[in-house]
């Protein structure tokens, strides 16, 4: 992932991010041309969910199914609503960078900006950086899992920090 500032300062008064096309449509726009038909959107009262029939995964046969789900609730952790989505995939599967709701932990929110994804980003790099980490979560499985196992990506803290920066 690539340093950059995150022009994104939220949306005019009144108007959810996820409404915004200031941020909905530079989001979208190169998955929406390589992924097509398959990447589905739904705005909800409090979430923009995103859906991919399948990301295609190293090592694994089929194309795996992938939720993202942006909440409307201002920011989280730090970080702005828009930076931080959930990510499921693979649901139930066995691995070690998982948060407790199920979802991936595909980041440390309090890592800088060029360790981890942000909406500049767009989707397209996010379901890139979801392909990566379930590929290592085979692999981690494929090599003892718990017993051992191989995490080939870098690793961090996981969770949601709480309290002040150190």
């Amino acid at each position: 992932m690539t340093a950059a500032p995150n022009p994104y300062q939220g949306p005019p008064d009144g108007l959810w991010y996820g409404l915004d096309p200031a941020w909905r449509v530079p989001l979208q726009a190169s998955a929406r041309r390589r992924y097509g038909a398959t990447l589905t959107a739904e705005v909800g009262p409090r979430a923009l969910t995103y859906r991919l029939a399948g990301v295609s995964v190293t090592a694994r046969p089929e194309p795996v199914p992938v939720t993202i789900v942006f909440h409307d609730d201002g920011t989280r952790l730090e970080l702005a609503a828009w930076d931080m989505p959930q990510v499921f995939a693979d649901l139930g599967a066995l691995s070690k960078h998982r948060n407790p709701d199920g979802s991936l932990c595909l980041y440390y929110p309090r890592d800088p900006i060029e360790r981890r994804w942000h909406s500049e980003l767009g989707l397209a790099t996010l379901l890139e950086l979801i392909a990566e980490h379930l590929f290592a979560e085979v692999r981690w499985r494929s090599t003892g899992g718990d017993n051992g196992g191989e995490w080939v990506l870098d690793e961090a803290p996981h969770g949601f920090p709480i309290g002040p920066r150190t």
